[in-house]
């Protein structure tokens, strides 16, 4: 870059220029840059003026009250750019010119509102910053989203958001241990990015706090609202409160647990003190009805983009039940590669839901394989990917033949009731047979919650189809009861047909984003990871009491399952394959 020799630097040239032009009425600001000729920057260092009109002539240029800009000034070139609002923005009185640093959704978007990014820099948007403006491209006319480097890194191509999700905010004292022992992190055994776990460990406590804390009722305002009001002329100097509350068993966000709870308030006068406690077991609050998650296509080749749909089911009894939703996907080979992308509500997946409900196929498990060849006896947990077995006692398993009417290994219902874990579903069937006793069935949704339940009340000897159907299904109890005959289990089969969500009292949204595999890809099966967050949509000047209760950032999606006494597995909600040796019809 070529600058003269000069005592004045740009700098101070530009804020001199300032002054002396601060009355001029067509001249905006002056600042330094590279000089432009002809819209285009050159290496020569400039002062630029910025006006708001830019005329050919002398006359013109006086006729607006102005004064021409020399072409040198403290021997530096200068260059007059003409000043435009990009965009013009409505900015009426209920709406502040910069917003403050909390958990609402800003609109329309100003400078001063909290921010955060997807991506590498930061896996989960757990920490945030201030978004400084909007500014728009010169060339291209589209809107930026300007911030500090610290707040976005230094990498290009992530999702920037507002307002950020405060799951840090809850996790004072952060919940590490469950009632059964052992760090959660240590729960997970299956593979998954390991931000993820701390997502879900972080999560975790953000659920327990609110439940615990804030979600029926603030502590401060119950203490309020069920001690005595202080008397005319007596004046509060403080209020404390305690808080106990237990660590419930499993307490992952998106799942129905309650917590037992004790709150003790105190309120300091200076004519003495009044207190309050009380215990009760508090819910989690911010559950799904469920979610379901697919693609465009089940198999992509290096170089597609993918297209990920979410229908998120919300229950209907809620006033908005929009969603802060983030797809985490990832090749289960190298889950350190992990795709973070924003979803946003759109009517494309419905059509794609679709046309592709009857191509979406079932996965099966016919029959069992022997533990030990020749030998009956088989201990759990059994897995048979996809599929988990948990079982609290020893069983076996009946070849075809004599007494098995089902042609493949089967495997007898233990006394105690069996239970199986699978990817989510929408629909299973069982088959099973039985010598004279029921068989009760119980389908689990990734919120533990029982969504349906069946019996086989068929004839002895022959096989029976057992068929149950709700939103998210991770979980199957088999119960043969106690009564002397034996029961067996010879099929499973599971899908993810699409559901009418009525019967559980769901409202359903679609949700889309995609991202692009690289051209190299190498062949392998990626997993999908949907994360669902609660917004606080509360508006400006509304009721104290119901705001207090809208607690935004809140992870409200089931990301785990139970596989085993206090054993988890991070719950892929959906899979695909990439494979680059086959034709692939777009």
């Amino acid at each position: 870059m070529s600058a003269p020799a000069s005592k004045v630097t740009l700098e101070q040239a530009a804020a001199s220029e300032t002054l002396r032009l601060a009355h001029d009425p067509n001249i905006v600001c002056v600042g330094y840059g590279l000089k432009q000729v002809g819209g285009q920057p050159t290496m020569v260092a400039a002062l630029q003026y910025h006006v708001r009109s830019k005329r050919a002539s002398e006359a013109e240029i006086r006729a607006l009250g102005s004064t021409p800009v020399a072409a040198a000034v403290e021997g530096y070139q200068t260059d007059v750019l003409p000043w435009t609002m990009a965009r013009r923005t409505a900015c009426p009185s209920a709406h502040r010119p910069t917003g403050a640093r909390g958990d609402n959704e800003e609109d329309p978007l100003v400078g001063g509102t909290s921010t955060s990014i997807l991506g590498a820099f930061m896996s989960f948007p757990t920490a945030y910053g201030t978004l400084g403006g909007i500014c728009f491209d010169a060339s291209s006319g589209a809107s930026m989203a300007l911030s500090n480097a610290h707040v976005y890194g230094s990498d290009t191509g992530h999702d920037a958001i507002q307002p950020f999700t405060p799951v840090s905010d809850y996790v004072g004292g952060a919940v590490e241990w469950l009632a059964c022992g052992g760090p959660l992190s240590h729960l997970f055994f299956w593979t998954a990015p390991s931000p993820l776990t701390g997502i879900l460990t972080a999560a975790a406590a953000g659920a327990w706090v609110a439940a615990a804390a804030s979600d029926a009722e603030d502590p401060s305002r119950w203490g309020q609202r069920t001690t005595t009001v202080p008397a005319p002329g007596v004046t509060t100097t403080r209020e404390q409160i305690h808080l106990e509350a237990d660590v419930p068993r499993i307490p992952f966000p998106g799942r129905y647990w309650t917590t037992a709870t004790r709150w003790d308030y105190s309120r300091v006068t200076n004519a003495g003190a009044t207190t309050g406690s009380i215990a009760q077991d508090r819910p989690n609050e911010h559950v799904l009805v469920g979610k379901r998650v697919f693609t465009d296509r089940a198999v992509y080749a290096g170089g597609d983009a993918v297209r990920i749909c979410a229908q998120i089911w919300t229950s209907a009894g809620e006033r908005d039940p929009e969603r802060f939703v983030v797809a985490h996907s990832f090749p289960i080979a190298d889950p350190t590669r992990a795709v973070q992308r924003v979803l946003h509500q759109d009517y494309v997946c419905a059509r794609i839901d679709s046309d592709t409900d009857g191509e979406r196929s079932t996965i099966c498990l016919h029959g069992f394989t022997h533990q030990v060849a020749g030998m009956a006896q088989v201990n759990f947990p059994i897995i048979a990917a996809p599929f988990v077995f948990i079982g609290e006692d020893s069983s076996v398993l009946l070849d075809p033949g004599p007494g098995n009417p089902s042609g493949v290994t089967a495997l007898r219902l233990p006394g105690r009731p069996l239970a199986f874990a699978c990817p989510p579903s929408t629909h299973v069937e069982l088959k099973v047979f039985h010598c004279g006793t029921k068989i009760h069935a119980t389908a689990i949704s990734a919120n533990n919650s029982a969504v349906d339940q069946a019996d086989a009340h068929g004839e002895a000897g022959e096989v029976q189809t057992i068929t149950l159907s709700g939103p998210e299904i991770v979980r199957v109890i088999l119960d043969a009861g106690d009564d002397e005959g034996e029961a067996y289990l010879a099929e499973v089969c599971i899908d993810k047909r699409r559901l009418d969500i009525g019967p559980w009292k769901g409202v359903s949204t679609y949700y889309t984003g995609s991202f692009t595999l690289p051209l190299n890809e190498a062949d392998g099966k990626w997993a999908v990871v949907v994360v669902t967050q609660s917004l606080d949509q509360t508006p400006t000047g509304g009721d104290p009491i119901q705001a207090a209760r809208q607690l935004g950032g809140i992870v409200d999606s089931a990301n785990v399952v139970e596989t085993g006494e206090c054993a988890c597995e991070i719950l892929f909600d959906h899979t695909f394959d990439v494979r680059n040796d086959v034709i692939i019809l777009k």
